[in-house]
């Protein structure tokens, strides 16, 4: 039995996650986050800060693998803040390696930030491309990832990181400020306008939220001693003003778009080559755009109707 803990257990990815692990026979589940869902309840849960160190041992004691996905930040809300990044995911994240090491766990699967770790580079950029973060939130996570390197080292634990694009999909909290599609959809299933940052050619690739959860899930039959880096992307770049073209082709809806100045933190292009990923999980299919799109604005849309009915 593999024992499998899921910090950030009400995350966007990490509520995605416990449902598909939920499915395997062979996975003994313990979940950490501040909230967890009813859903889980009949699952092992530790309810805590992640910067709390007697609650989070709890999660991670006789783990051998931990998924994390906690973070406290977003690209922009730290960009006047550098020191937040510092305070509240640095910091924590090295008390985390080192109760870890201490509990023994055997690999830690990272979340990070493909959009943010690579920087300005206009090429579709492999896991062997220069990383030169420009922004707070991906200079740390950047340095996240040489802090697992170095705990390998020190202390034989093992890792996988996942530099992840846009993920999107059923579920996804857009009140942090992530997530254009999710963004763009609701504001449709509420007749609202659409808004976007700059002149709409900033171009980004989406990856449907189920598609990460099923290959995190295939990760786990790999062997628990690799360490390895990846990019978890779709390989279909596409940028803003196409993507509103392409939701108004699907949903037949003629909404409207507003235009805003563009966001210092905003990358300008970001295409991250999957080739890596999909050679070692090639048993995994993603989802068309079209598809995870439809699929996403129903569920948005019957959730719409559910509140507007209650109210």
């Amino acid at each position: 039995m593999l024992k499998v803990s899921v910090l950030g257990a009400n995350s966007f990815i990490g509520k995605h996650l416990i449902r598909s692990l939920s499915e395997k026979q062979n996975v003994s589940l313990t979940l950490f986050g501040r909230k967890i869902l009813p859903e889980f309840e009949h699952l092992k849960c530790v309810q805590g800060d992640f910067a709390d160190t007697e609650s989070l041992t709890k999660a991670l004691v006789g783990q051998d693998i931990v998924y994390h996905f906690v973070s406290q930040t977003i690209p922009a809300t730290s960009w006047n803040e550098p020191l937040v990044e510092i305070e509240n995911n640095l910091k924590p994240f090295l008390k985390f390696i080192e109760i870890a090491s201490e509990n023994e766990v055997k690999k830690i699967c990272f979340a990070s930030s493909g959009g943010t770790i690579y920087g300005f580079q206009q090429d579709a950029l492999n896991e062997e491309h220069l990383t030169e973060p420009f922004s707070p939130y991906g200079i740390i996570k950047r340095t996240i990832e040489s802090f697992l390197q170095y705990a390998k080292q020190k202390h034989q634990l093992n890792y996988d990181i996942y530099r992840m694009s846009n993920v999107y999909g059923e579920g996804q909290d857009i009140g942090k400020g992530l997530g254009f599609i999710n963004t763009a959809l609701e504001k449709i299933a509420h007749n609202e306008s659409v808004v976007i940052y700059g002149d709409g050619e900033n171009v980004r690739d989406y990856v449907y939220v189920r598609d990460v959860a099923k290959l995190l899930t295939l990760s786990l039959e790999k062997n628990i001693n690799d360490s390895d880096i990846y990019n978890l992307s779709s390989n279909h770049p596409v940028s803003l003003n196409e993507l509103v073209d392409l939701m108004k082709s699907i949903l037949g809806i003629n909404f409207e778009v507003k235009y805003l100045p563009m966001r210092a933190s905003d990358n300008r292009k970001v295409v991250l080559d999957n080739a890596k990923i999909m050679k070692h999980f090639d048993q995994l299919s993603l989802t068309p755009l079209e598809n995870g799109i439809e699929q996403t604005y129903n569920y948005l849309k019957n959730k719409a109707s559910y509140v507007q009915k209650s109210l």
